[in-house]
């Protein structure tokens, strides 16, 4: 009866808590997504609670900091941390104190990590072409490496995030998550959270190692892909390199590793449940509130029209400056700070319809920048882009954002785009020159 009375209060916060996910978050999260599902289906695989201790605070009290950070920094996806911890604290309340596992299960089911498995495996797919050429090389085969391309016999095969296995990659942490959850509960053991971050990182070596693989295999049997086989190639990968040894290791690994949760007292962890309700009632108040604000729509904040000497200058939303000449398309993408997302052209061209292809790091006027090729249809067009503050010019993502963090100088995203390859060195180094960047992010 007991549980009963606390299983309809549980059940009018969890559509409280879902509603505002629902109302804040429809446009962020991928609902069909397998992340998604999968993430929800570990959920229930790995949650364990000890039923002695129903009154923690913690998730609470990291709810509401994070909350607070949400507040000052209103991105979704840190609202999407809010309602995770939430709910965390929710079930804290209803089962009892519950293991770290079902955090990180909800926290990985975020569309950030797309984002991140874009933008920072870049270099990671650069290494991993040089790399399988290499092996393949060792082979016999007569393969060539250009940027993010392989070439075997004419044909060529594009290293895109997709052969990272952005899929393959939540799935390999979910499915790490998942073993670890099932051996903890046999053996009545739980891992440390350092043990668990050590874990999860092998698994993402794992994953990198498996996609090695698969390149190696696809580049050597010819399968484009348009192939099914294709997909299959990399779900054994995943399957060899990455499930097998996970389910192998995890119970060896909690055996090892893992401690025995010591008993607790109830009469001297336990708040009082008046006092739970309070937090309840004060946090989904926050949630809300923050859930409302980050809804409210933005005023369309266009980039100041500078004069630049030779180009057409245009002012675009969300403060993009173009800029043209020539046949040369420029633009300049300011970034608001460190933490923010950028408009990487790897995004952004492809949303217009353009398939990036050959994209490597290269040296361009005494600059390092990445340059690629774009393609749609019959049309052709050479890119190059980098990260400036005026001062720094840098391809690397921590470098520019640990820059503009403990300098707090702002960065713009460059992008440089023209019709041939010569015209696109001689644009960057007549750019570089001049003080064309300075001079569009207002600089003297």
């Amino acid at each position: 009866m007991d549980r009963l009375q606390r299983l309809i209060p549980a059940l009018i916060w969890t559509a409280l808590y879902a509603g505002i996910a629902l109302f804040a978050l429809d446009d962020y999260m991928e609902w069909g997504s397998n992340g998604f599902i999968l993430g929800a289906a570990t959920v229930p695989v790995v949650l364990r609670a000890d039923a002695a201790d129903k009154c923690s605070l913690r998730y609470f009290y990291a709810a509401l900091a994070c909350c607070v950070l949400a507040w000052m920094v209103p991105a979704k996806t840190l609202l999407f941390a809010t309602i995770v911890l939430a709910m965390c604290f929710l079930a804290d309340s209803f089962f009892g104190r519950i293991n770290a596992l079902p955090m990180l299960a909800l926290m990985l089911m975020a569309p950030v990590f797309q984002y991140l498995t874009n933008i920072f495996t870049f270099p990671i797919r650069l290494h991993l072409t040089r790399l399988a050429g290499g092996i393949l090389r060792l082979a016999g085969r007569e393969v060539a490496t250009e940027g993010n391309v392989l070439v075997l016999s004419g044909t060529e095969f594009s290293v895109d995030p997709a052969c990272m296995g952005l899929r393959m990659m939540v799935t390999a942490l979910l499915c790490g998550i998942a073993a670890v959850g099932i051996a903890q509960r046999k053996l009545g053991k739980r891992l440390s959270w350092w043990m668990l971050g050590a874990w999860l990182g092998f698994i993402l070596l794992l994953n990198i190692g498996s996609n090695l693989f698969r390149i190696v295999l696809l580049v050597q049997f010819s399968i484009p892909p348009e192939n099914y086989l294709h997909d299959v190639v990399g779900l054994l990968c995943l399957g060899m390199y990455v499930l097998i040894p996970v389910f192998f290791l995890a119970p060896r690994l909690v055996a090892r590793f893992g401690k025995t949760p010591l008993e607790r007292m109830p009469e001297k962890t336990q708040h009082p449940r008046y006092v739970v309700l309070q937090a309840h009632l004060s946090l989904a108040a926050c949630i809300f509130l923050l859930a409302y604000k980050i809804s409210l729509p933005k005023e369309a904040i266009a980039a100041q029209t500078p004069a630049v000497a030779g180009f057409t200058v245009s002012a675009l939303q969300n403060g993009v400056t173009k800029m043209e000449r020539n046949g040369v398309l420029v633009y300049i993408k300011k970034i608001k700070d460190c933490y923010y997302t950028d408009h990487h052209p790897t995004i952004c061209w492809q949303g217009s319809g353009f398939a990036f292809r050959k994209v490597k790091e290269e040296q361009i006027a005494g600059m390092t920048l990445f340059t690629g090729t774009l393609e749609k249809g019959k049309e052709r067009l050479y890119t190059a882009w980098w990260y400036d503050n005026g001062s720094l010019q840098t391809v690397s993502q921590f470098e520019w954002r640990w820059n503009a963090l403990s300098t707090r100088s702002s960065f713009s995203l460059v992008n440089v785009t023209a019709s041939s390859r010569e015209t696109l060195a001689a644009e960057i180094l007549r750019m570089r020159k001049d003080g064309t960047v300075r001079h569009a992010m207002g600089m003297p």
